[in-house]
């Protein structure tokens, strides 16, 4: 997929034929959704257009990431009037562990990542030092498919699958083009509100060159407003009761490179990615995963219920400096090989808060809105992962709404359905905070 195509912002409906319009990086048709757009746009000299978008559909997706692009996807092709927008410009980074949970494998298997984009894929065996789970398999338990290494557990084969989110989100997205689902970039979210007369959210926001010069504006009217727009969600903050303080795990993320002629493939030796407890009495644990091109690395300071931020900002970056100078180290053992890493590289840190599943209790967000993934908080309390709720999320809601069309609901009865079977899924995740405080009492 080219990545220097020419981007427009601005789109004029052709009823008299079929017309592929430029968007971002991906290109799809327009006619199946030629009736729902409007434009007014005024030429600059520079060939720059500054729009005016107006635009009335059935159901707005705010965000592109995992949960946007499974609804979207679940949305596609099915006669509903959709649109899905996304702030960014893809290809675009997301600060990530990029290990793939079980759940989050198998749907990405499904779509056809190992078949259409294999080299993005790394598997990879994991090598866990410090946790309940290992110390039980140290002291004798025999769990099946690990072994003792040294001071640690291994798997006993590659089981974990991780693909560098770049490249994830950006062949999701890829996806959902192919599908024709009608999408915007550069589309960012300020504002929204609730029009009575109309029974319909109206959203209002800036339209972004890839510079991130604003060249226009927006405002869209929905029954039905998807956010998947993450941790900062726009959407979300609209939902938010007064006082409800969210807990939220903090996280870094660093690459160490592999140089260019020494890139992972599958016909290197098995390759071992490493989750590392190695701070006595905190919930804060390392992580050095096998990615195409090297390893992604990083810590993650998770939370606890009475302590809802468990680090600051500060904190975590000096123990994820601690942690490159230990990966460094350990290019020479047989846990990480040394001849895929630059080990003078200086590394670039990047840290993000990570809103994590609430213990108790479920948003409730008005009628005709439906948070997902990171939007929703739905975050794994314990070790992190994200990926695998946010697609399930996502799918969630496009099933929701897909069945809510056919039986003639209204967004307040799709709203109350959609929660129910989300909170369904919560009370299993929830889980995660009892082991997250076996893991904090065993250490204390």
């Amino acid at each position: 997929m080219a990545k220097n195509q020419t981007y427009s912002h601005v789109i004029q409906a052709n009823s008299n034929k079929k017309k592929n319009i430029k968007l971002g990086i991906l290109m799809y048709n327009t006619r199946s959704n030629q009736n729902l757009i409007h434009s007014n746009h005024v030429m600059k000299t520079d060939q720059t257009f500054v729009s005016n978008e107006r635009l009335k559909v059935k159901v707005l997706i705010v965000g592109l990431g995992p949960a946007g692009t499974a609804c979207g996807m679940g949305l596609a092709r099915r006669s509903i009037s959709v649109l899905a927008l996304d702030r960014a410009y893809f290809p675009r980074d997301k600060i990530c562990g990029d290990a793939l949970p079980l759940f989050a494998q198998g749907l990405v298997n499904h779509l056809g990542i190992n078949d259409r984009a294999p080299e993005m894929l790394c598997h990879s065996e994991i090598f866990e030092r410090g946790s309940i789970h290992a110390k039980k398999i140290m002291h004798g338990k025999s769990i099946p498919g690990w072994r003792i290494n040294v001071d640690g557990v291994q798997t006993q084969k590659p089981c974990l699958q991780a693909v560098k989110r770049f490249d994830l989100d950006n062949w999701l997205v890829d996806c959902c083009a192919n599908r024709q689902l009608p999408m915007r970039f550069g589309w960012q979210v300020q504002k929204m509100r609730w029009e009575e007369t109309l029974k319909q959210w109206l959203v209002e926001g800036k339209i972004n060159s890839p510079d991130g010069v604003k060249v226009g504006q927006f405002l869209v009217a929905a029954e039905i407003v998807v956010g998947c727009d993450g941790a900062a969600s726009t959407i979300q903050r609209h939902c938010r009761r007064i006082n409800d303080r969210q807990p939220h795990a903090l996280a870094s993320r660093f690459y160490l490179k592999s140089p260019d002629d020494l890139c992972i493939s599958r016909n290197k030796d098995c390759l071992i990615s490493r989750i590392d407890y190695r701070w006595p009495g905190e919930t804060s644990y390392a992580w050095a995963f096998a990615v195409p091109g090297g390893f992604n690395c990083g810590v993650a300071a998770m939370p606890l219920p009475m302590t809802p931020t468990p680090k600051r900002g500060f904190e975590l970056l000096q123990l994820t400096r601690d942690w490159s100078k230990e990966i460094k180290q350990l290019v020479s053992s047989s846990i990480i090989q040394p001849s895929l890493i630059h080990t003078h590289q200086d590394v670039q840190i990047s840290t993000m808060a990570i809103p994590v599943i609430h213990p108790s209790h479920q948003q409730r967000p008005p009628a005709g809105i439906m948070l997902t993934g990171d939007a929703a908080s739905l975050v794994d309390p314990h070790q992190g992962h994200g990926i695998d709720r946010a697609l399930e999320s996502g799918g969630l809601a496009a099933s929701v709404i897909r069945q809510g069309i056919e039986e003639g609901h209204g967004p307040e009865r799709m709203t109350q359905h959609y929660q129910a079977r989300l909170e369904a899924r919560t009370r299993k995740w929830r889980k995660g905070w009892q082991q997250l405080k076996c893991e904090y009492n065993e250490e204390r």
